[in-house]
Formats: structure tokens, C-alpha cells, sequence
């Protein structure tokens, strides 16, 4: 048995055709655009039903990447390609203390809180109150609020903070700007993963990076494509996640040091 479909939940609806949709279940049906599904005791997770004007579709539970894709914004916004990478880059586990500022819509932040859990605390800068309101309002529907402290603030100046921090993650316009008050909030050897999307803004940060005593791991630029699988017709779908924004993978060192960072991992 599978868990079963109660109102105000959000279930992922796959229709025929590969498209997905998010939809919250009302008190007695779920309505989409290709009809709507009676709600009863009998309906789970993972059924393929049938609506009322004939359309089959599949209820599935939603996770993080899904709600990311849909959720509100007024930034530029990360997809899981890079959101996947950050989480491995950084080494992100249970119970970790993890910085970040450009908070926007709070795509990162809930990224970060869905990893670190319960015992872990991120502290989500940004100098926009409409930002921080939309972030607040995605987090409490994702369920992380309590993991998230927003905070209102200029992160070039500092978290009144020393060495408290475990990871980061900078989205930031400028973010050499704000180089020094991640090198002291974070503790020796952590990472930080910093978010740019123009080469002139790539050339910088690693420059900020590298003098401000931060090793370069790595610069990468992350695409994919995605694929219709038919029989007798597999082919690549007309449309790609090519270039959305740069990643700098760095590392804070005890002594300030200049690397020359790779290409990117193999």
C-alpha cells in the first residue's frame, strides 16, 4: 500500500505525453487542465487515474527539484543541474552550519536546509524585503522554514559571525564584494560555491577568490539535454538546459594563495 492522497497535500501529475504538472488536491477532487479526479479513501500515490473526460494521467509525490522548477520568484533561478552539483561540491550532510547570501526566491536556501535537516541551520542573507517575503512563503510550503533564518542585510558587511560556518553559497551581482566576510564567517577548508552568470563576472570572482584567500577548485559550466525515448524514435527533445549560470567550487585556506583552477571535472 502506498500513502494515500488527503486535501491541501500537492501531488505531481504526469500526463500522457511526458508533461508534468503540480497541482495542491482540493477538499474533494484534483483538478487539472485535461480534467479533474474524484478524491476518495482508495486514492495513493503512484495511480494511474483516469479524469473525467478520459485523459490518463499519474499521481506521484512531489520532491525538492520538483518544486523548484514552479516555485515564485523575482531572480534568476538554479536548476537542478547546478543545485545537484553545488550539494556534492560542497559536501553538504546532516547537521551542517551553512551560509548564503542572494537569498531571492529561496531556491538555495531550500536546497541547503533539505540537506543539512533538522540539526543544521542556514543563515539566508539579502538586502531585498520582497525577496526575503517570497523566500518565507516557499520555504514554510516546503516545510523548511524552521531550518532557514532570513535576514535582512548588506553580506559585504559581515555576519557578526567568526568562523561559524561549515559551506556557502554566494548569488550575488558582485560577489568578490563580498569575498572578506565569507572568509572570516567560514571555518578553515570550507567550501563555497559561488554563482555567476557572465564571463566578465566569472573572470572576477575567481581573481576575489584568489586573493582573498580561497584555493580555486574548479570552474564549470553544466548542460543538459534532455531525451524523447519512443520505439523507433529516440531522439534529443528540441529544447536544452545549455548555459544558465557559472559555478566556482573554492575552499578557504589558513594563508592566502593563488591557484590555477581546472577546466572542470572530467
Amino acid at each position: 500500500m502506498g500513502d494515500t492522497i488527503t486535501p491541501g497535500q500537492h501531488v505531481l501529475v504526469l500526463f500522457e505525453g511526458g508533461k508534468t504538472s503540480i497541482q495542491r488536491v482540493g477538499e474533494d477532487s484534483i483538478h487539472t487542465h485535461r480534467g479533474f479526479v474524484k478524491l476518495d479513501d482508495s486514492l495513493e500515490f503512484g495511480q494511474v487515474v483516469t479524469t473525467n473526460i478520459g485523459r490518463k494521467m499519474v499521481l506521484l509525490k512531489p520532491v525538492l527539484s520538483d518544486y523548484l522548477q514552479v516555485i515564485s520568484r523575482r531572480t534568476q533561478i538554479l536548476y537542478p543541474k547546478e543545485l545537484g552539483y553545488i550539494v556534492l561540491s560542497l559536501g553538504l550532510r546532516p547537521g551542517l552550519r551553512v551560509l548564503d547570501a542572494g537569498t531571492g526566491s529561496g531556491a538555495s536556501a531550500a536546497l541547503l536546509a533539505n540537506f543539512i535537516g533538522p540539526a543544521g541551520h542556514v543563515l539566508s542573507i539579502d538586502n531585498n524585503q520582497e525577496s526575503l517575503d517570497i523566500a518565507a512563503h516557499n520555504l514554510n510550503a516546503f516545510g523548511l522554514d524552521q531550518i532557514v533564518e532570513l535576514r535582512l542585510g548588506d553580506i559585504t558587511e559581515g555576519v557578526g559571525e567568526t568562523e561559524a560556518f561549515d559551506a556557502a553559497i554566494m548569488d550575488l551581482p558582485s560577489p568578490w564584494e563580498a569575498v572578506r566576510a565569507y572568509h572570516d564567517s567560514l571555518k578553515s577548508s570550507a567550501r563555497v560555491a559561488a554563482i555567476v552568470p557572465t564571463y566578465n563576472q566569472l573572470e572576477k570572482v575567481v581573481e576575489g577568490f584568489e586573493l582573498g584567500g580561497f584555493a580555486v577548485l574548479e570552474t564549470v559550466d553544466i548542460m543538459s539535454q534532455a531525451i524523447r525515448v519512443r520505439k523507433g524514435a529516440v531522439r534529443p527533445l528540441p529544447f536544452a538546459r545549455s548555459h544558465n549560470a557559472f559555478l566556482v567550487i573554492a575552499a578557504k585556506t589558513v594563508e592566502k594563495v593563488k591557484t590555477e583552477p581546472p577546466a572542470g571535472r572530467p
